[in-house]
């Protein structure tokens, strides 16, 4: 990426006039497409119209021509799986910024997924970053706005962490066994867990660059809402499940977003686990008392909890000036309808007034935050007249240490 693509990058974005394109943004590599599937969840700054289609770079990009499949196919697929595979369909099942995912079988009649990378982009990737980090330095001297407005510098440390995690496969194998082996830890006393699922995995056929899994029956959350018939109830199921990661755990999936979950007959699959991102047990318990206090109205002790959560403890001036700005912030909040108030829209602005108020939050925050907006996404399509933090304090038995 060039200085000059950089900037049309970001007027794409931000701009509230430029229309995205997402095709010039693929075509400006690995690092633009991450950038944007960053700030498709930032409605508070964008809007949602824009966020929507940036989240297409989410879950679709532009699949290898047959040449290129097969060239890839030559290079990558392991010959202990081509002894054992029966059938590949050549069409692909999805295609994202870093994998292409094709459905088969395997001679023993098991049906399975093969994921392979596209392209070969780690060095392309860091040579970006770091042009890109070399400019924002620029960038901030000039424009120290910027830092406050769009927060690129921590969006790049997470772009480039969550990428080079991505970009070895048999990550993915590693997250889904870490987040099986916490649920399976308290199963017995929540038993809601037992309705999340994920999916097989077979290291004699993977590497780095090649994946092999179960396939699974069902259709994910993001085809469940572009279709419609996604019952409310289910994504309170989800908000339980996600909960316990988020909540009490302090280990949870980094990109839960609508394309990753699989919703099949009541029960929920986790996918493309390679991301698993922590947060100190503390904040997230903290984060969930706010937001039953808050859909009670009880403002005063919300700003309490999410104070609390400040590295640094705030001095009494700037703590006074906190309440105040808490409490304008969430005045005639409780009781509204996602459609009529968006939590993420909500939490957004309230990171941004406790940062300016000198709250420091730990490491892992972002994605944190970024989890409970992808959950209020998903709920203001399926049921925008819900009351959703009124609905979830019903669970606050299922976090008893929050």
């Amino acid at each position: 990426m060039s200085p000059l693509d950089f900037i049309r990058l970001f007027r794409s974005i931000l701009s509230p006039s430029a229309v995205v394109d997402a095709a010039a943004i693929e075509r400006m590599g690995l690092l633009a497409v991450k950038i944007a599937q960053m700030y498709a969840v930032r409605s508070d700054l964008l809007g949602r119209e824009k966020c929507l289609e940036l989240s297409g770079l989410l879950q679709k990009t532009k699949p290898l021509e047959a040449a290129e499949f097969q060239s890839r196919w030559d290079e990558l697929a392991p010959a202990a799986l081509r002894a054992d595979l029966a059938r590949l369909d050549e069409k692909p099942l999805a295609a994202a910024s870093l994998g292409q995912v094709h459905r088969g079988a395997l001679t023993n009649g098991r049906e399975v997924v093969l994921k392979f990378a596209k392209r070969e982009t780690r060095e392309a990737f860091l040579r970006d970053v770091a042009r890109f980090r070399q400019l924002l330095r620029v960038s901030l001297f000039f424009y120290p706005k910027l830092e406050r407005l769009a927060d690129p510098v921590d969006a790049l440390e997470t772009v480039e962490r969550q990428t080079l995690r991505e970009m070895d496969f048999t990550c993915e194998i590693e997250g889904t066994r870490r987040l099986a082996a916490l649920a399976a830890e308290r199963v017995g006393e929540l038993p809601h867990l037992a309705k999340l699922h994920f999916p097989e995995f077979f290291p004699q056929y993977s590497h780095e660059r090649f994946l092999v899994s179960g396939f699974v029956e069902g259709r994910t959350i993001k085809d469940w809402l572009d279709s419609g018939g996604l019952p409310y109830e289910a994504l309170l199921d989800l908000f339980r499940i996600h909960g316990y990661y988020l909540f009490v755990r302090g280990e949870f999936h980094g990109d839960l977003h609508p394309g990753n979950v699989i919703w099949h007959e009541g029960q929920f699959w986790f996918l493309d686990n390679a991301n698993i991102e922590k947060v100190p047990p503390e904040f997230g318990r903290g984060i969930f008392r706010m937001l039953v206090l808050l859909g009670g109205g009880d403002l005063r002790r919300a700003a309490d909890e999410l104070a609390a959560l400040s590295m640094n403890p705030l001095p009494a001036a700037r703590l006074a000036e906190f309440h105040s700005k808490f409490a304008a912030l969430y005045r005639d909040f409780a009781g509204k309808t996602v459609s009529e108030t968006s939590l993420t829209n909500q939490m957004m602005e309230t990171v941004k007034m406790a940062v300016h108020c000198g709250i420091t939050f730990p490491r892992g925050a972002f994605p944190f935050i970024k989890s409970l907006m992808y959950l209020d996404g998903m709920v203001l399509r399926a049921a925008p007249q819900a009351r959703l933090l009124r609905d979830v304090a019903r669970f606050a038995d299922d976090f008893p240490s929050a």
